[in-house]
């Protein structure tokens, strides 16, 4: 057993905690017994530089929720190999743009700095930032170069890239922007949803730099190894068509996207279980909408279905079918050659084939769901029809002429009219409750009042990653006033180191301007998480347009 000082635990939201370790090994032999001997009812877990988020698949009752902190404040480690991990070997080339940089930094030759990273056994600590992109810290004793990150991120780094921030060494799995340090490259598929696992790296996972080697080679516990070739593709996060040419499933025809407004997707629940590869669960911004639109159709509640922001989507039937529009409450129409004819939402309709369905800008609310009966065909991706627009993973945005199929029909009737899910109020203040996040203690006893005495705005950059607030001022000549949230002297000035978030999480970032995380999230953030807003509040915060007022109302109980 490691000699560590006690971990404190933060309850996050109703079906998470938070663990605060003594150091990344702490977190590493905690991520490893909690691997091997799970708790009942735990989901995943999400390592980080030193806390360790535990996710339970059900909310935990308070009985629960306080056995769950005595037990996970005094349980031993254990060191070694998380369960199923493998050790990596990564071919590079050393002649990253910075490797010049680094020798200067850290005093030595590019001989010694190639010397030092490559001799050094890595770990794999945590996921984050893109899915595959993988943290690795030096074994215990180790020295490898350690630099700061880049004054002046890049706008794009190449897939495959090799880098050093920090303590960290990690393997950029496809382009994007980022500010580490470049030494070198590698053709090694870090992320390819061909394979049954598409992270090369998960947590655990030991990993060797090889300079100029001709193969990556992945070995288990039992030594069995295979070989990935270099220069094939196996990073590309390319999106799936939502709307495939053919299928072999039994799925038809069923609309034509003749314009998708701003955005429209295909949604399901998500895919859940894979934050060890830096995958969040995405899926329905709205789930009761969503759930609700599928059981006026009598489809299964999971069923795919498509999610619209604001409107102005317009869709022709390519054979009869049986529709369902929920969620947000707008102008619904049905046209032909003849007439138009409007529709009621929140209740079953039949769209026959050459009939053209319309919706217009919502009156009350932002997201339309639209179901068809038989549910919407794509094919999953790690298991789930979700469009993750973080992520870049699952269909891409139906744009015009998409063509939508859809599967058998369901044995299920049709289902009665609803009364459809509550929306937010308009222009009314709508109350959000929140419970208390694991860094409220970050914040003075007076921000923490003025919370929920301040009214927020929900901002034009908010999306599906995240609902952007600003302090409301009554006069529109004032402009934006100044947060009234601010740090405990402490707490001023302090760098938190990315730890694992959920759904829901009031991050505040030095601005003092709080942002909620939605489904598109992260796996982890950088920035204070001051509170956690509840389910079934933070579908009313994805149905509030650009515009809408809100209280943040902190429920201690």
């Amino acid at each position: 057993m490691l000699n560590r000082q006690a971990r404190r635990i933060h309850p996050t939201g109703c079906s998470a905690l938070l663990v605060d370790c003594d150091g990344i090994e702490d977190v590493l032999s905690l991520h490893t017994a909690l691997s091997e001997d799970p708790l009942r009812g735990q989901l995943e877990l999400i390592p980080a530089a030193s806390t360790l988020l535990v996710r339970f698949r059900c909310p935990l009752s308070p009985a629960e929720q306080r056995a769950y902190v005595r037990h996970l404040s005094s349980m031993p480690g254990k060191e070694g190999l998380t369960v199923g991990a493998s050790v990596v070997e990564i071919p590079v080339e050393y002649s990253g743009e910075d490797l010049d940089d680094v020798a200067r930094l850290v005093g030595a030759s590019v001989e010694e700095v190639v010397r030092r990273h490559s001799e050094t056994t890595w770990r794999a600590a945590f996921s984050g930032f893109s899915p595959g992109f993988a943290y690795l810290v030096a074994a215990e004793g180790e020295a490898p170069p350690t630099v700061p990150r880049r004054s002046s991120p890049r706008t794009r780094v190449p897939a495959g890239s090799v880098g050093l921030a920090g303590e960290f060494s990690a393997v950029y799995p496809s382009a994007s922007p980022g500010g580490w340090q470049l030494i070198g490259t590698t053709d090694a598929g870090v992320w390819d949803l061909e394979r049954e696992v598409p992270a090369l790296i998960t947590p655990g996972t030991t990993v060797r730099f090889c300079p100029r080697r001709e193969s990556v080679t992945v070995r288990d516990k039992a030594d069995a190894s295979r070989d990935i070739v270099p220069g094939k593709d196996h990073h590309s996060t390319e999106n799936r068509t939502a709307v495939p040419d053919e299928e072999k499933d039994g799925a038809s025809d069923a609309l034509r996207i003749d314009s998708p407004g701003l955005a429209t997707l295909v949604q399901d629940r998500g895919r859940q279980g894979h934050t060890g590869w830096g995958v969040s669960p995405s899926g329905w911004a709205d789930p009761a909408a969503a759930e609700s639109a599928n059981r006026l159709v009598g489809n299964d509640l999971s069923e795919a279905v498509l999610e619209n922001t604001a409107g102005q989507l317009s869709v022709t039937a390519l054979r009869d079918v049986v529709l369902a529009v929920t969620g947000a409450e707008g102008d619904l129409r049905i046209r032909d050659s003849d007439a138009a004819v409007r529709v009621p939402g929140n209740r079953p309709f039949a769209l026959l084939a050459g009939q053209r369905l319309t919706i217009g800008s919502p009156d009350r609310g932002l997201r339309f769901y639209l179901a068809v009966r038989g549910g919407i065909r794509t094919p999953p991706v790690l298991g789930s029809s979700a469009t993750d627009t973080l992520a870049s993973l699952g269909p891409k945005p139906l744009a015009k002429n998409d063509v939508v199929r859809c599967g058998h029909q369901p044995r299920r009737s049709v289902d009665s009219p609803a009364s459809g899910v509550g929306l937010p109020l308009g222009r009314e203040v709508t109350d959000i409750r929140i419970s208390p996040g694991p860094r409220l203690d970050w914040f003075t006893s007076a921000s923490v009042r003025k919370l929920a005495e301040t009214t927020w705005n929900v901002t034009e950059a908010s999306n599906r990653v995240g609902a952007r607030l600003a302090r409301w001022s009554p006069d529109p000549e004032t402009g934006e006033l100044p947060s009234p949230l601010e740090r405990t002297a402490e707490a001023e000035g302090r760098e938190l180191p990315s730890e694992g978030i959920v759904e829901g999480a009031v991050q505040v970032p030095p601005s003092g301007n709080p942002v909620i995380f939605m489904a598109d999230h992260p796996v982890t953030g950088g920035y204070p998480v001051i509170g956690i807003v509840e389910p079934d509040h933070l579908r009313l915060l994805a149905q509030a347009p650009p515009g809408s007022l809100i209280r943040l109302v902190l429920d201690a109980s």
